[in-house]
This record gives C-alpha cells, structure tokens and sequence, in this order.
C-alpha cells in the first residue's frame, strides 16, 4: 500500500508544475514547428503558392513550416479544422476570396465563420483569371466563343472546384453579361478540371494562371481572354476581357494567410512581417512572374477592409444570381 503524499511535498509538487509551465509559457514563439493548412489538393495552384511562401517562412521563423492538404467540400474541411484548432500561432490557414468572401453568402450552413473564427495575418498573391478552352473548340477569340455559346445553348460545359469557387462565380458572372447558358460540371480540384479539359471532356473552364500557363504556352489549350487590367506579360498575346468587346470585367482573385480568432497580436504581427518579407524576397520575384502572379502583401487591418470591402461588392451579386445552397 502507497504512502500518503505529505502535504509539503504536495505543495512541492504543485510549485514544480506550476514553474514548469510558466517555463513553457515563457518560451519565445516559436518554439515548434508551424503547420499550414492548404484547404486544396496538392498540386493546385493555391498548394504551389503556399509552398513556395513556406520555405523562406520558415528561414525567418527558425522552425520548419509544414504545409498540411486537407482539401475537399469546397475548402470546408481544411478551414474548419483550422477554426477549431488552438490560438497559439501555430497553426494557420491558405484561404482565397471563395472561402471568406462568396461562401457566408451561398451556403446557410458553414461549418466556420470567417469573421469569428479566423484573424487576417496578410494577403500573398493576387492573380488574374483566364479564360481557356480547349484546342479543338472552333472558338478562337472571345467574340468567337459568345457568338458559339450563343448559338448552342445548354451544349458546352465548364468545371468548377464547386458552388462559390471563384472559378465557378465568374463563370456566372460571364454568363449573365454575355446571356449564355453553359452547364457546370463540380470537381474536387482545378486539376482535376484541366485533366478533363485537356482530354476534351470538358469545353471551358476559367482558370488562374499558375493553373493553366504552361499548358497554354504548349498549345495544349487555348486563351480566350484575361480579367486583368493588362495583357499579362507572360501571355502577351492574350487580349484582356477589355481588349476583346467585355468592358468592366477586371477580375482579381486573391490567396492569404488567417490564423485561428484569438491567436495574441504580437504573433500575428510577427507572422505578418515574415511573410511580407518572403514575398518581398528577390529569389520568390521570378517564381511569381514565371507563374504569372502578382506579389500582394497587407497589414492584418488591411486585409480586414478588404474583405469587407469585397464582401460588399459580391454580396449583392451572389444574391441577383439566385446563388444559394441549403
């Protein structure tokens, strides 16, 4: 039969927890590795960017930075096991402008907040979308392709990552300007989409540059049009939306980082630093131009306005087009 503990030692005890975790507490972030939520399949444009910002993150944070997919219902998966993981900093989240921004006003049902349950740490891309078909449609201008929807309404497909993706909502967007009716075909990623697309399963689709800039310098599909605002210079080519008869139809998604609500500002703010400084970096420049993206960084404040920002300009939109999902 054990001793009884003395009360003195249990008081000893109790001080050695007590100073080991303040020891713990007392630890300068970071003291471990920092896992990176992508809520996207690996490969993805969105997983490629994010690994690329993660290895000189983790130079600046002197810990490693593990990139962790967890894609599937529309960034659901990934996103709600980032809200629910703790505010400590190390944990934090890749999200685009479909999860914050369109999906609050699509689905009724979110397993996540954005505004509750996520702080901004900095955006870190920006990119404008293509529109890209495949070589064997007759459409070889953008005139080409309306006038072609136009005429075959209800035959030609796009694929989406699904219902308040961004390639999906400018899709809808386009079809509303241009009063044509493409179906949509759902997949689990845009690689998955281009797959199909280059297979000829698939019509059309728009897609970011990352995604589909090589397989158009190829030949293996064909741009229509970008949302840009200028030809892109790795596409000079390419006429913008404006160039090809669609005025006012400048469209830039965006990728950033969020971390769990309540992790403490002066992580935030550290983590805002370093990663402003990697995409800041000259050896990331080229990376960004070679893909053709845009290096965007912000303040977490800034990063708050803009999705209010974005979030009163598409909400009304996503309410015109009837989008919702119960």
């Amino acid at each position: 039969m054990s001793k009884p503990v003395k009360a003195g030692s249990q008081a000893l005890i109790g001080a050695l927890a007590l100073a080991a975790w303040c020891t713990v507490q007392a630890q300068p972030y970071p003291a471990k590795a920092v896992h990176w939520v992508v809520p996207f399949p690996a490969g993805s444009g969105t997983d490629v960017m994010t690994r690329a910002i993660a290895q000189p993150l983790a130079v600046s944070l002197g810990k490693p930075v593990i990139v962790e997919n967890r894609a599937g219902a529309n960034t659901f998966i990934g996103l709600e096991a980032v809200a629910k993981s703790p505010s400590d900093g190390y944990t934090m989240a890749t999200v685009v402008i479909g999860s914050i921004v369109f999906n609050p006003f699509i689905y009724r049902k979110l397993p996540y907040d954005p505004k509750r349950d996520f702080a901004p740490v900095s955006l870190f891309a920006k990119m404008p979308l293509m529109l890209v078909v495949n070589p064997s449609s007759p459409a070889k201008s953008l005139k080409e392709f309306i006038s072609y929807a136009q005429q075959h309404p209800g035959k030609l497909n796009y694929g989406s990552s699904g219902i308040g993706h961004t390639f999906f909502m400018v899709m809808e967007m386009f079809k509303q300007r241009t009063q044509t009716d493409i179906v949509h075909v759902s997949y689990k990623g845009a690689n998955l989409i281009v797959q199909d697309l280059l297979a000829g399963r698939l019509d059309v689709m728009f897609n970011s540059p990352v995604d589909a800039l090589s397989f158009v310098k190829s030949g293996k599909l064909r741009a229509i049009a970008t949302t840009s605002q200028q030809r892109l210079p790795s596409l000079p080519e390419v006429p913008t939306f404006a160039e090809a008869g669609i005025p006012n139809f400048e469209i830039t998604s965006w990728m950033a980082v969020m971390v769990p609500a309540g992790t403490p500002k002066e992580i935030i703010s550290r983590l805002n630093h370093d990663i402003v400084s990697a995409v800041a970096s000259p050896e990331l420049s080229k990376f960004y131009a070679d893909l053709g993206m845009l290096p965007a960084t912000t303040t977490p404040e800034e990063f708050a306005q803009l999705i209010q920002k974005e979030s009163e300009a598409w909400g009304p939109l996503i309410k015109r087009l009837k989008i919702s999902v119960d």
